[in-house]
């Protein structure tokens, strides 16, 4: 199977249809000098959404409710919008049973949040706006894909199964209004605490926030790969 023109988690390689667009450049399977560079391409016009194709819009990306919660920590998010996803950077991409990834993206969170627990070493409870600025984090996505005839009668590429690590590489910031019900002598210390460890609040508790938007784009790549066959995805 043509592992190399599989597409990264945040993207699709090539945005086609029977005829396709200006900008799609199609590679030759093995080119992944050209699989890259397709994919710096077509990341941004993903993100806008493809209805077409079903495809949402990604950037902005949002939730009504993402739990986040723990057994130490209720921490509940709501109404959330991510912005930025438009502007990752395909890193790497590599293939051989399965397909590995690397993309680079910086993020922008807002929402409200609800929190009731340990975060770190301190017992925090809140209830307001939450922002998050997420500097430079590597998403790396390990996929398993198949393919299947669809309705049309020609090949398309299924996703079967991912995981997905990241790694924060700049120092991001957390932001949490309203700590204890507005109590300055209370919201002091957590405060001095996110604002001194936003990458390792990100870490312990932000987790589940950023695989609800892997899966959102995964679930889009999905929904484009059953429109678009495998035949008009690569060169032969």
């Amino acid at each position: 199977m043509h592992v190399t023109y599989f597409v990264t988690f945040l993207s699709v390689i090539c945005i086609v249809n029977s005829t396709p667009p200006s900008f799609v450049n199609r590679c030759k399977y093995g080119d992944s000098e050209c699989t890259k560079e397709s994919t710096v391409v077509a990341i941004p016009i993903f993100a806008a959404g493809l209805p077409e194709y079903g495809v949402e819009k990604l950037d902005p990306v949002t939730f009504n409710k993402v739990d986040a919660s723990s057994p130490n920590l209720k921490f509940i998010l709501t109404d959330v919008e991510v912005t930025g996803l438009s502007g990752c950077k395909p890193k790497q991409i590599q293939h051989g049973s399965k397909l590995e990834l690397k993309i680079l993206c910086q993020a922008k969170l807002n929402g409200n949040y609800e929190l009731n627990g340990q975060v770190l070493v301190l017992p925090i409870k809140g209830k307001g706006k939450i922002h998050v600025d997420l500097k430079t984090t590597q998403i790396n996505v390990e996929a398993n894909y198949e393919e299947k005839l669809g309705d049309d009668g020609k090949k398309h590429w299924h996703i079967t199964k991912w995981s997905y690590t990241f790694e924060l590489q700049d120092k991001s910031d957390v932001v949490f209004e309203n700590l204890f019900d507005g109590n300055e002598v209370l919201g002091q210390a957590a405060r001095e605490l996110i604002a001194n460890n936003g990458n390792d609040i990100i870490k312990e508790i932000g987790s589940p926030m950023i695989k609800a938007a892997v899966a959102r784009v995964v679930k889009n790549i999905e929904r484009f790969f059953k429109a678009i066959p495998v035949e008009d995805l690569i060169l032969n």
